[in-house]
């Protein structure tokens, strides 16, 4: 994929206003689930309205979301894997922190 940043920017802009296409598709995940801050939910949805690839490839990735979610509605993980998927969450954030 070719690598966009937020149209209508002058070369004089930092390059921190600029959200890339690598960027905005590593991170929309986390802006689907409300898991980012203000700052950088503006950043990647700002991206998303002049970026028609990764507009295209957001709408994919709420659609699956819904499917899923729609798919495992009736469904509950036995409690031995939620704690086991918990586990594993609170491994990895703290491995993250201490980096």
């Amino acid at each position: 994929m070719k690598d966009h940043t937020t149209g209508g920017q002058g070369a004089s802009d930092s390059a921190t206003t600029r959200t890339d296409c690598s960027e905005a598709l590593l991170r929309v995940y986390e802006y689907l689930d409300g898991e980012l801050g203000p700052d950088e939910c503006a950043k990647i949805q700002a991206h998303l309205d002049e970026c028609g690839p990764c507009l295209k490839e957001y709408d994919l990735d709420t659609t699956l979301k819904s499917l899923i979610k729609r798919s495992c509605e009736c469904e509950q993980a036995p409690e031995a894997l939620r704690l086991t998927i918990m586990s594993r969450i609170s491994m990895t954030v703290i491995q993250v922190d201490r980096g």
